[in-house]
């Protein structure tokens, strides 16, 4: 069984150096709790669904909560979790946001939300509330003084909850509502309205021992390609909150003074081919081989990669989240996640802000990348996307221009000439930093064991014709039209429906073992009083 030290996990006494099984981890420091007056007071969780007339309702916002909430009651029962019409504006305001020492979204060290979410021209950010209380239904930025009791850490499921782009930034929206916070989480676009984000934050953090940051930003991207998350620390000075963005990993109590700040994001995936997804011919079914993690397979992973184990690998060493092998010394990790997938760790990024190598280089570091570690060797890979991970900050009177801190070239795994559509999965990506060094593969593909028949479709809803679509569109208009029937359910019709840019593909949902065929696209929805959320559509393939 694995120890927990420091909130991480550590290999029992006499195991193997260089073999870690990954068990869930508390993500408290040890030593750290709240004041001991205050009880717990670690977690407090909003979510809503059901919003007032004149605004679309979200589907999924309680399962995105309750994967941060069911996580983190493993450790200590969450303060509160406050749904629907009981996410009022008192939570969030300086009066009671701290009420009796228990509730509100200043009585706990992490605070997690989501729902709705905009920002104004202004920078203020804003959320509708689950109901009125004192007359109002929203609650902003303006309106909220969060780190002068006990919040450190802010997560946003939201739209648009940290911006940086359009003369926006963290400083400008939050920086009077800041009195002690440490860090924030959320969105410089409209995100995608998923039950997943709460989970694999955690998950990921889990899974491959990443900073809070990094979990953020990759929770994100294993939902969807096309939207831009966000994470912003502060400190006393330009190292400390450097520091704190790239490295924090645990839930401290202490306040954080917000002299410096520093922000990081990823943007929109950017295509580098042509893409004009069109229907198959034949829509065939793919059977994948389940992932390989035995631990001669895993000795055999660490040594291609150059990871030193230090000793061989137990029989054990596979946790519930995974195993991460290295020596610890420094050297290249290699994390394998519970899904098989594996991320191989070979330097930091640069810090020294050097320039990004351009587009066309970065493909072809990458490129040698794949060909030496031989990733195409057994699936085939096409150069796909490029994702820039850019980073910003300064002080309330001097904000640096954005850099980018990494480039990751993305190879999407093609199956039968079709590509592997899953988000997260099916594709390689090698991060490449400014002075043009691979700093990270993540290599999440699948071996294909066999192509056959796909398996029938579900029948079509009532009113739903059952004839074959022709067109892509075709396709995706009986998944729209189900989106915007549940949607109006709520007595709001959508005024407006948006295809978001390179996101329609047509290829393989990974499903388990098995990869079927399906069309899949991401749209934007106005959502009603300045409001708008994204979804997936998605449509199988006969």
């Amino acid at each position: 069984m694995a120890l927990l030290k420091n909130g991480m996990v550590t290999a029992p006494p006499g195991a193997p150096a260089g073999a870690r099984a990954l068990t869930s981890a508390d993500p408290f420091a040890a030593g750290t709790g709240a004041a001991a007056d205050r009880g717990a007071n670690r977690y407090g969780v909003c979510s809503i669904e059901d919003f007032p007339p004149g605004m679309n309702d979200l589907s999924f916002t309680h399962e995105d909560a309750g994967g941060f909430y069911n996580y983190v009651k493993q450790f200590a029962t969450p303060n509160f979790w406050y749904t629907d019409g009981g996410v009022l504006s008192w939570i969030y305001g300086e009066q009671y946001d701290d009420w009796q020492g228990t509730y509100g979204f200043d009585a706990c060290v992490a605070e997690y939300h989501s729902g709705h979410g905009t920002m104004d021209g202004n920078g203020v950010f804003w959320m509708p509330m689950g109901g009125t209380w004192g007359g109002s239904a929203w609650a902003s930025s303006a309106d909220m003084r969060l780190g002068n009791e006990v919040a450190r850490y802010l997560f946003f499921s939201t739209c648009l909850s940290l911006r940086i782009g359009d003369g926006n930034s963290p400083i400008r929206t939050w920086d009077v509502a800041n009195l002690g916070l440490r860090m924030i989480f959320g969105f410089e676009t409209t995100s995608v309205d998923s039950p997943h984000y709460g989970a694999y934050f955690f998950d990921r953090w889990n899974a491959n021992g990443h900073k809070f940051s990094k979990a953020w930003l990759d929770a994100s991207w294993d939902i969807d390609h096309h939207q831009a998350p966000s994470a912003v620390a502060c400190g006393a000075t330009q190292a400390e909150a450097q520091d704190r963005l790239w490295n924090e990993g645990a839930f401290q109590t202490a306040a954080a003074t917000k002299n410096w700040w520093w922000w990081t994001w990823y943007d929109a995936a950017k295509s580098i081919r042509d893409q004009r997804p069109e229907l198959p011919d034949r829509a065939q079914a793919a059977r994948f081989a389940p992932p390989r993690l035995s631990p001669a397979r895993l000795a055999e992973l660490a040594g291609h990669y150059g990871v030193r184990l230090g000793g061989g690998v137990p029989d054990d060493a596979m946790g519930p989240h995974g195993v991460v092998l290295g020596d610890g010394q420094g050297g290249p990790r290699l994390s394998v996640d519970h899904r098989g997938v594996r991320e191989i760790t070979f330097a930091d990024a640069d810090g020294t802000g050097r320039d990004a190598p351009s587009a066309d280089e970065a493909v072809r570091i990458a490129q040698d990348a794949v060909e030496t570690f031989g990733l195409a060797d057994r699936v085939d890979l096409v150069a796909d996307k490029v994702r820039h991970q850019y980073h910003a900050g300064g002080t309330a009177d001097d904000v640096a221009d954005p850099r980018v801190r990494e480039t990751h070239v993305v190879f999407t795994q093609l199956v039968d000439g079709q590509p592997v559509v899953t988000p997260g999965l099916g594709e390689v990506r090698v991060g490449i930093d400014g002075g043009g060094t691979v700093t990270t593969i993540v290599d999440a593909t699948r071996e294909v064991e066999r192509l056959g028949e796909s398996a029938p479709a579900a029948p079509p809803s009532a009113g739903e014709a059952a004839r074959e679509p022709s067109t892509v569109e075709e396709a995706l208009d009986a998944p729209l039209q189900r989106l915007l029937r549940r949607l109006s359910a709520g007595g709001r019709v959508p005024a407006e429906v948006r295809t978001i840019p390179d996101s329609t593909a047509v290829g393989y949902a990974l499903r388990g073992d098995v990869g079927a065929p399906v069309v899949r696209r991401t749209v934007e929805v106005d959502c009603g009083a300045g409001l708008a959320k994204r979804y997936v559509l998605e449509a199988p393939l006969r």
